[in-house]
């Protein structure tokens, strides 16, 4: 599922449209899946080892009592809280925008077609990769450290808090790209990723997987596609 959404979103989400996609397909292939492949195996293994966002998946997959039920709640949740998410960062950018480097795009540049394929892509392949590959990995270790089975909320928060950094700092190659690269378009960028990155984890942490999924793809639909009517 992770490289599918990637391979939509590079398909009709890239910003290189001169770029053809079968040139960058497989090569593309081949580089995320050393990414997701180990992702998906540790946030599986470990995270069933500590309770941590595969609890939901379980529960289907063994077809538990009441999990569609459950999993449809946790859904309905995470898609209402990412819209409000979206709906403040994108009131935010536009307050903001005067203040903004000018070489930063606008919300919503690639279309609606781009950004429906961006918000999949990143709301799978991301999720994927920050919270059920490295925020598992980081509290499986730090609860093997201290010898326990249950890492406390501190500690869980902590993860969810390193795990939004890692995040954000993830997305500025992007703005350098973008030639926005000026102190207000770099620390604009670790904020906004960094806020939506920690509610991400927590999502995570309180919902499972499928659940912070649904959280990022509707906080990215806001401000990829909701934006362009807004623009």
């Amino acid at each position: 599922m992770t490289l599918a959404a990637q391979m939509v979103s590079l398909a009709f989400g890239r910003l290189d449209a001169a770029q053809r996609f079968i040139e960058i397909a497989l090569p593309s292939l081949f580089f995320l899946s050393l990414i997701t492949l180990p992702a998906c195996y540790l946030g599986i293994v470990l995270g069933r080892q500590i309770g941590l966002g595969v609890n939901q998946l379980d529960a289907l997959f063994t077809h538990r009592p009441d999990a569609w039920r459950r999993l449809r709640n946790d859904l309905v949740f995470a898609t209402v809280l990412g819209f409000l998410v979206g709906a403040a960062l994108l009131t935010l950018r536009l307050f903001t925008a005067p203040f903004l480097p000018p070489e930063l795009p606008q919300l919503g540049f690639r279309g609606v077609v781009g950004g429906l394929a961006v918000s999949l892509g990143a709301a799978v392949a991301e999720e994927v990769w920050f919270r059920l590959g490295l925020m598992t990995l980081v509290v499986w270790s730090l609860a093997r450290l201290m010898h326990t089975r249950a890492p406390s909320p501190t500690v869980i928060w902590s993860v969810i808090v390193f795990s939004a950094l890692a995040f954000a700092a993830a997305h500025l190659p992007q703005v350098v790209a973008y030639g926005a690269a000026s102190p207000i378009g770099v620390v604009g960028t670790l904020f906004g990723n960094v806020l939506v990155g920690t509610f991400f984890g927590w999502m995570f942490w309180q919902r499972g997987i499928l659940a912070a999924m649904a959280a990022h793809f509707s906080v990215d639909l806001v401000l990829h596609v909701v934006s362009v009517a807004v623009w």
